[in-house]
């Protein structure tokens, strides 16, 4: 029996294994997939550490109207999940109030300024540092004004200590040649990175673990056996059972029906993501951007040109939609002409979006062995290496290197 087991072999997982394992625990990682394929694999690759203000904030309520009916827009409720997901999605939008935005912000910060420090230690710690391009992201506009209807988002990041520098079009240009069509300005976003494989490097942090004697369970966690406040047993697909000691929740978006069995009801929803991966795109660009006027991001990997965004509402485990990633490729030729999408793959994954987009980190409060790490939205990727330090904390009965207070889960008691 592992001192730890793992439910969810994604990056909070992984980072959380690395971590455990630093102190002295033996780990097991249960996943339903292969590990790393979800949405640790399909995300853009960004580290992010000013991404601290939540999707819904003011000024989105007007615009969701015209999302709902546009299938090809940056949020889209397929018809069917809309009466499901209609409390969560009011939720969602009610936690855009300016107030609430400020709180959610600053609640995040803490965690996001160690983001890059964590990170670089981790990637020391496994060898490859390689896999952090570190040349700042870029935001593009077409125009100044829809940068200044953002002012809000830019002033409250700059309170906050997550400084970027106003660039014009010909400074664009100079950093980026590869650079087209209506973009007229734009914005350095001072310390975001990006990762330049984010399958490579699940796969190391997984073959670090291995390595240090950490096993792996390819199987899907369903339910929990439970005796005297203690979980006792994690109940397989399979219908094995694996002992446990301590439990660390970490299963992105299908956290949800496991903490319900914990007495919890975290408002959890299944946000669909979308990519084009183009192997050979025959145009180079030195770091991330963020086409914000088209709604999309490109990143340089060292496998090609992703090209990601968009949220959809479609429920657990739906059909893809692909018409979503070719709307993203053909988008993504009004700035980049030459783009060649021949041989490109497309991906569609489950990000797990919480009503308030701030994660659930905290021991489950009926069940004295079980941490909950989940919930990260937007920004599992970014919060990875923090979120496994300080779950690693939290088994050690060490106190957490920042406030975890507005990550609890009794907050939606």
């Amino acid at each position: 029996m592992a001192d730890v087991t793992i439910v969810g072999g994604g990056i909070i997982g992984l980072c959380s294994a690395v971590a455990l394992q630093d102190r002295g625990y033996s780990v097991e990682i249960i996943e339903r997939g292969e590990i790393g394929q979800g949405a640790s694999y399909g995300n853009c690759g960004l580290l992010a550490p000013g991404e601290v203000v939540p999707v819904s904030r003011p000024g989105v309520i007007k615009k969701i109207p015209r999302w709902l009916l546009d299938p090809e827009g940056p949020l889209f409720v397929r018809p069917g999940a809309l009466a499901r997901d209609l409390t969560w999605l009011l939720r969602f939008l009610k936690a855009g109030r300016a107030d609430t935005v400020r709180h959610i912000a600053s609640s995040l910060t803490p965690m996001m300024k160690r983001v890059n420090a964590d990170y670089g230690a981790l990637l020391e710690r496994i060898g490859r540092p390689d896999l952090l391009s570190q040349v700042e992201n870029l935001m593009l506009f077409n125009d100044r004004s829809e940068y200044e209807r953002d002012r809000f988002v830019w002033d409250l990041r700059s309170e906050l200590g997550f400084g970027h520098t106003f660039i014009s079009g010909p400074e664009v240009r100079q950093l980026e040649p590869a650079i087209e069509g209506p973009v007229t300005c734009g914005v350095i976003m001072k310390d975001w990175y990006h990762f330049t494989d984010p399958l490579a490097l699940t796969q190391a942090l997984a073959e670090e673990v291995a390595q240090r004697g950490g096993k792996f369970v390819a199987d899907e966690a369903l339910s929990f056996e439970s005796e005297r406040g203690q979980v006792r047993s994690v109940k397989l697909r399979s219908g094995d059972r694996i002992d446990t000691k301590q439990i660390v929740l970490a299963a992105g978006a299908w956290s949800g029906s496991l903490s319900r069995q914990l007495g919890l009801r975290i408002p959890l929803a299944h946000l669909s993501g979308y990519h084009v991966h183009a192997p050979h795109p025959q145009v180079h660009l030195e770091r991330a951007i963020y086409y914000a006027s088209g709604g999309f991001v490109l990143t340089p990997m060292a496998t090609g040109l992703r090209i990601g965004g968009t949220i959809e509402i479609a429920g657990a485990d739906p059909e893809p939609n692909f018409r979503r990633a070719d709307v993203l490729a053909e988008r993504a030729k009004t700035i980049l002409p030459a783009l060649d999408i021949t041989g490109s793959t497309r991906w569609m994954g489950a990000r797990p979006f919480i009503t308030d987009t701030m994660p659930i980190i905290g021991k489950a409060p009926s069940f004295g062995n079980v941490t909950l790490a989940f919930g990260h939205g937007q920004v599992g990727m970014t919060l990875g290496a923090t979120t496994g330090h300080v779950v690693a904390q939290i088994i050690a009965n060490e106190r957490p290197v920042v406030d975890l207070y507005p990550f609890r889960p009794q907050r939606f008691a």
